[in-house]
């Protein structure tokens, strides 16, 4: 007979939905998570979203992914924490946990004495992600950035659990890319270390949404959904071409400062090119970026001011060659 599941002292009885707010070990911080408990066997499913704070069209699809899911229609369970940081939601700030200024998705596995970032990141290692048979974690082009769609899968972890992460993003029907990673302490990648398949998506920019952003998005997680069976329905293949990247970088900013962008996404770059340079409030040139290899421009930052350690530019290689693509992202 199947049972009931407590997350975060929240329960949910076989067939039907509970929400609450979990608690984050000693701080006042609490977690909204919805668990939608199957009425039959199968799987659990961890699913994320806004460990970055303006990430919108991700967010609204994983709200209406939490609001209209039928328990009675799943088979297993389904654990959805969102948004995760909840005050870079409300208050409308990338990047970063404002409590402490640090990048929650650079914190895995976290620290229960660490700032209140190493916390969260804390309790999802332990308290979900390692309960879990697949991590859904959905981002998108924050506040300042400009970015197509794109899908990432863990590659440094075993080698079967590499290779299901690889093969899930084959059912992510919209994405312009897909990009291998080498980062072990984002939120997804440590779930893979832990031996937990996962995959991040991407989708949107600028801190915007449309209706159309978030029907791609929930085309997206729902059929990952029925690839791992837990809703009704045949999960479908993607089947137009798309681009693996490979030899990527991902440059921060070394200065606060003004911003100035010498290229555009999808724009092909060769080694030399300038991608752009800070410059103080008084005008002078602080940095200037340039590239280090060809390749091809997947995200810029949009905006002109910048902090110290923001995301700037990433570029890769693009090759239509299937195997372990690396690319270390946000």
């Amino acid at each position: 007979m199947k049972e009931a599941i407590t997350y975060g002292g929240i329960t949910a009885a076989p067939g039907t939905k509970s929400t609450g707010w979990a608690p984050v070990l000693d701080t006042d911080y609490k977690l909204p998570v919805t668990l939608i408990n199957g009425a039959k066997d199968g799987k659990t499913l961890l699913l994320t979203s806004s460990i970055h704070g303006c990430e919108y069209p991700s967010i609204e699809a994983v709200f209406r992914i939490a609001e209209s899911i039928d328990p009675m229609e799943v088979s297993g369970q389904i654990v959805i924490i969102n948004p995760v940081n909840v005050d870079a939601f409300l208050s409308r700030t990338p990047y970063i946990v404002p409590q402490d200024g640090k990048n929650l998705n650079r914190l895995f596995p976290g620290n229960p004495e660490g700032t209140l970032g190493d916390k969260i990141a804390y309790v999802l290692t332990e308290e979900y992600q390692k309960r879990a048979d697949f991590y859904l974690d959905t981002h998108g082009g924050d506040l300042p950035e400009v970015q197509d769609a794109y899908c990432y899968y863990p590659t440094v972890c075993d080698e079967a659990v590499r290779h299901i992460n690889e093969h899930a993003t084959e059912y992510v029907l919209h994405a312009k890319y897909i990009v291998g990673s080498v980062s072990v302490n984002h939120a997804y990648n440590y779930a893979s270390v832990c031996g937990i398949p996962s995959i991040m998506l991407e989708l949107g920019e600028n801190g915007s949404w449309s209706e159309q952003e978030v029907e791609d998005y929930l085309d997206n997680i729902k059929n990952i959904m029925r690839y791992l069976e837990l809703i009704p329905g045949k999960a479908l293949k993607r089947i137009r071409p798309i681009a693996h990247i490979v030899e990527g970088e991902y440059l921060d900013a070394d200065a606060d400062g003004r911003w100035y962008a010498s290229v555009v996404k999808d724009q092909e770059v060769r080694v030399g090119d300038k991608l752009g340079e800070i410059r103080d409030l008084f005008g002078n040139v602080l940095h200037e970026y340039f590239c280090e290899k060809d390749g091809l421009v997947l995200m810029l930052c949009g905006a002109l001011s910048v902090r110290k350690g923001d995301p700037i530019v990433a570029y890769g290689r693009q090759c239509q060659v299937d195997g372990c693509h690396c690319f270390d992202e946000e």
